[in-house]
């Protein structure tokens, strides 16, 4: 085993393999390596987390819900990236906007900041620049900003993504695979599906690929994040149909090849345990949110963090409930487990 590499046992279809993770702490503003653009950890990383001072939710507010959240720690803080949700009087009542809350802890959080207005579902990246991206979803499509701001608080201007490629496009996800990069987005309206394009560049047109040979409860995925696991990349989605969360791993082929990104191995689903802030009588995604837009994040020492929006109900905030966000983590991928009560 190469000095630097550590591995790990994952569990997957009954048959174990190691997995070998790369050192976390690659610094900002370096040329970043393909599979690396969605490091959760940049710089030095955090000595470990106090899982036990934990409490889920981990960030909630009483009079704004919160989903879609990404999770990256860069500059000595972690920061939370999400869907900010404020009611209001007359339809659709509610109003998103990309918003933004740091943290030394995970236990204490900044005022949430809003960075989009008017905006949702963010996801975050790196350019092989080191340039990070935030890529969320307008009411005129998919746009992206860029921050080389080590507190992540300065942002450049919004810019379009994949700009003409649906008529409808949201939870837009990247992936620099060293030959270009992949967009992937949810499209459509009362037929949605999830889709892939191509381009040579960021700021260079994409063009469509084709949808992913993925099926879920006989429906499709959404709130994407693209990320590297022993060495190969990997896609964890929530199910269109009951919300929950799901990992996929990229099926044979080169990633270098963007038809590649069209075929996908089985899923697993990540099985999230219920806590009275995400469980409620009925069904979830009808009812009440379990585990929705799932985003796994790579920790200080060597085990899983995997972050989710959960609420009791589904009536508030426009039918979208009052969300609030959760933590479990994994050895393994397999078992997860919540902060003790």
């Amino acid at each position: 085993m190469a000095a630097g590499l550590r591995h790990r046992i994952f569990i997957t279809a009954g048959a174990a393999f190691v997995a070998l993770i790369t050192p976390a702490g690659q610094q900002a503003g370096a040329a970043v390596a393909a599979g690396h653009d969605h490091d959760c950890i940049v710089g030095t990383p955090p000595r470990s987390i106090n899982w036990s001072a934990l409490r889920n939710p981990i960030l909630s507010y009483s009079s704004n819900g919160v989903k879609d959240q990404a999770l990256q720690w860069f500059g000595g803080a972690w920061h939370m990236l999400y869907s900010d949700m404020t009611e209001t009087p007359s339809a659709p009542h509610v109003r998103f906007s990309v918003a933004i809350s740091s943290s030394r802890d995970l236990v204490h959080w900044t005022t949430p900041r809003v960075i989009v207005p008017n905006a949702a579902s963010p996801d975050i990246v790196r350019a092989p620049s080191g340039t990070f991206i935030v890529t969320y979803q307008t009411p005129s499509g998919l746009a992206y900003r860029t921050s080389r701001d080590a507190s992540l608080r300065s942002w450049s201007g919004s810019r379009p993504l994949g700009r003409g490629l649906a008529s409808r496009m949201i939870d837009g996800a990247l992936a620099f695979t060293g030959h270009g990069v992949i967009l992937g987005f949810k499209a459509g309206t009362t037929s949605q599906h999830f889709e892939i394009a191509w381009a040579p560049t960021l700021s260079a047109p994409f063009r469509i690929i084709g949808q992913p040979d993925i099926t879920v409860y006989d429906d499709t995925v959404e709130n994407y994040e693209f990320l590297t696991v022993a060495g190969s990349w990997h896609l964890v989605a929530t199910s269109n149909t009951l919300d929950q969360p799901f990992i996929f791993a990229l099926g044979p082929g080169k990633p270098s090849v963007p038809s590649t990104w069209l075929h996908w191995e089985a899923g697993r689903e990540l099985m999230v345990p219920s806590e009275s802030f995400n469980s409620s009588s009925g069904i979830s995604s009808v009812d009440f949110e379990h585990a929705n837009s799932a985003f796994l994040c790579v920790g200080p020492q060597g085990e899983d963090y995997l972050t989710y929006a959960g609420s009791t109900d589904l009536k508030s905030f426009g039918g979208w409930g009052h969300a609030s966000i959760g933590i479990a983590r994994s050895s393994d991928l397999v078992n997860w487990r919540v902060p003790p009560l």
